[in-house]
């Protein structure tokens, strides 16, 4: 077999939603190629019946759900009614490879796992396609590892079609996707490397998640404690910390003191609710406006800052100043609450009504400090113990009840310490997820320099 030539693209392009019209400077593979339709027998899974249809007997069949990269998920499998003239030809047998026929990310059409055998006597659906390798020279993991990386994925990105937005490649579109085929103890390399470095930027993102976790509880364990006894300082009712993170709002006040003075929030900030988008309205001054996807936990996203039309006394009594804090009024229990502080990068700003504003009127509290209390576990508290849903996913805060919500108070020198070793914390935490984030990037770099160059 003689090595044939085959362009890729340069990985500027790779993930681009719209395949390139035009060719650029392309590499080439070292090795022969050969296309999934001529070293595997490729099959379509089976409609699923219209429900009801109940024509022969139950068989668990995968669906793309099931399909995950590189694994199939079986928490979830479901049963149809087949007779055995449909389930013959459609049942897995150890080693089959499975592909994601359709998605509604053009990214995931094609993710590839190898199917093991664990459930007996298995189908599967239209929307995952099965192939049968009957060639020697590949190897199946490098095979599966090859389609879910970003080059062995970008045929397939490149040919799937939409019209309603989700994407399909359709098991003869997938039989035409190439594969090099470098010889057998390479591949193997590939796939063990591939994997290793995959695991290593897990292990990282799992650690970046520890540290950041650790660093915000480390700053809430400073400034609140169980009472004791009944000398202890004020008592102020939030949550025990086994139940800050309770999805039901039913939780009971239970006292936590602090060893330094606590206050309400209203009683060292002006607490203000933001302005109602209205539909049209003209007349007035479009001024930039502040939204729940614009308050983050700890910083305000400006990359998309909408406008709207209000009259000159809304502007004057909405428009933000530098170190007004800000607060989701909505969002999920987990989100709902969360702070960041303004620091007036742009003028004359306004905010939502999804958003409400705190303005210190004490000197006694940096901004910073406050921004964090409120982002930990700790200050967070109030907020999931009294935050209301109709709906078991939408989470409101009323403005009155942030309100009540307990700040402790200690010294400045305190706070600036609190503050800056957080920051010291969490700037390690991001120095692990950056890692995590570019250890992928240098598996799909080493993956195409071992199928580009020869060894």
């Amino acid at each position: 077999m003689t090595a044939t030539k085959t362009s890729v693209i340069h990985f500027s392009a790779l993930d681009r939603w719209d395949p390139p019209q035009t060719s650029e400077a392309a590499a080439s593979y070292a090795w022969p190629v050969v296309k999934l339709g001529d070293v595997a027998d490729i099959r379509l899974g089976m409609q699923v019946p219209r429900k009801g249809s109940k024509s022969g007997e139950p068989r668990q069949y995968l669906r793309a759900i099931n399909v995950r990269r590189s694994a199939v998920d079986l928490n979830d499998i479901k049963t149809m009614y087949v007779t055995e003239k449909q389930a013959s030809g459609l049942v897995l047998q150890p080693g089959d490879l499975l592909f994601v026929e359709g998605s509604g990310s053009v990214t995931e059409v094609g993710r590839a796992a190898r199917w093991d055998g664990s459930v007996p006597n298995v189908i599967h659906q239209n929307s995952v396609v099965r192939a049968r390798l009957h060639d020697a020279r590949l190897d199946p993991e490098y095979v599966v590892t090859w389609f879910n990386s970003r080059e062995g994925n970008f045929y397939i990105r490149e040919q799937a079609t939409t019209t309603s937005g989700l994407y399909h490649i359709g098991a003869a579109k997938l039989a035409n996707t190439p594969i090099p085929v470098p010889p057998l103890d390479l591949q193997r390399k590939i796939v063990s490397s591939y994997k290793e470095t995959f695991r290593t930027a897990e292990k990282a993102q799992y650690r970046s998640e520890t540290l950041t976790a650790a660093a915000w509880h480390r700053f809430g364990d400073q400034l609140v404690a169980r009472a004791e006894t009944g000398e202890a300082s004020t008592i102020v009712g939030i949550a025990h910390f086994s139940a800050l993170d309770r999805w039901d709002t039913d939780v009971a006040p239970i006292g936590i003191s602090s060893p330094y003075p606590l206050v309400k929030l209203d009683s060292i900030a002006e607490v203000q609710l933001g302005v109602q988008l209205k539909r049209s309205h003209t007349g007035g001054q479009d001024v930039p406006y502040l939204r729940v996807a614009n308050v983050q936990r700890g910083y305000v996203d400006t990359s998309d800052v909408k406008t709207m039309n209000v009259s000159p006394g809304t502007i004057d009594r909405l428009a933000l100043q530098r170190d007004d804090l800000l607060f989701l009024e909505a969002n999920s229990l987990e989100e709902v609450g969360r702070c960041a502080r303004w620091d007036g990068q742009i003028s004359k700003c306004i905010h939502q009504n999804h958003v409400i504003r705190a303005r210190l009127d004490s000197n006694e509290l940096l901004p910073e400090y406050v921004e964090a209390w409120f982002n930990s576990p700790a200050g967070g508290s109030h907020v999931r113990a009294h935050a209301r849903t109709t709906s078991g996913t939408l989470y409101t805060i009323p403005v009155n009840v942030l309100a009540t919500a307990p700040v402790p108070v200690p010294p400045r020198e305190e706070q600036i310490r609190l503050v800056e070793k957080l920051r010291e914390d969490l700037s390690e935490a991001r120095a692990v997820q950056h890692e995590a984030e570019r250890l992928p990037e240098r598996a799909e770099r080493d993956l195409v320099s071992a199928l580009t160059s020869s060894l």
